[in-house]
């Protein structure tokens, strides 16, 4: 499994509307072959945030990178640009993973 990690900065001002569009997004993951799952995080008292997916392997993530379902989820984000800045992309494997009994 693997994790992917994109660090993002929301323009100044803007945190509300950059949230809003991850909400209101068609996000086109829930279906796609080796998707475990999403989650977008505030780091608190910032404009950071870090947009996490979970993945079966490496060769998923770059399936769903080189997908149809990619450039329709993404076919909106000119806009983007004027909600956040700073976009750094981060992958690591998981080594390790616990969960309540």
């Amino acid at each position: 499994m693997i994790v992917v990690m994109n660090v993002v900065r929301a323009a100044e001002g803007r945190a509300a509307d950059f949230e809003e569009a991850f909400r209101t997004r068609e996000s086109h993951l829930a279906n796609v072959e080796g998707f475990l799952g999403f989650e977008l995080l505030r780091r608190q008292g910032e404009n950071e945030y870090l947009v996490t997916s979970r993945w079966e392997s490496l060769e998923a993530f770059h399936a769903w990178r080189n997908s149809d379902a990619f450039r329709k989820a993404h076919a909106g984000d000119a806009g983007q640009g004027q909600l956040s800045h700073g976009n750094e992309v981060r992958i690591y494997d998981v080594l390790q993973q616990e969960g309540p009994a």
